[in-house]
């Protein structure tokens, strides 16, 4: 991802700037599709893990923009760790995976 968000929730502070990024999804399409988005999980210093991303107007971080309209927008969601898990599980490697998450032989 190449721009920073940041946002407090609950009186934390989420930085793209200050977290670390475990994996991206970016969908194929291109950048002029509709659907559009980048979205990337990242963890806080402090272990906490958040999706932070930019995507077009048919995107999850499509804004509203008048009666009924969408628009392009950015945005970060706090996620608790099952949600960052499942996320990573779709979009990172095993030993990214591995790295960021505890994970034991089937």
């Amino acid at each position: 991802m190449d721009r920073t968000i940041t946002k407090v929730i609950d009186g934390l502070k989420y930085s793209t700037d200050t977290a670390t990024r475990i994996c991206t999804y970016e969908p194929g399409g291109g950048r002029s599709d509709f659907k559009f988005e980048c979205t990337a999980l990242f963890r806080t210093p402090k272990g906490r893990f958040f999706l932070a991303g930019f995507g077009n107007a048919m995107s999850r971080w499509s804004e509203r923009s008048g009666n009924n309209c969408r628009t392009a927008g950015e945005g970060l969601t706090a996620m608790d760790v099952d949600a960052a898990r499942s996320f990573a599980e779709h979009h990172a490697d095993a030993d990214t995976i591995a790295k960021f998450f505890k994970v034991e032989d089937a």
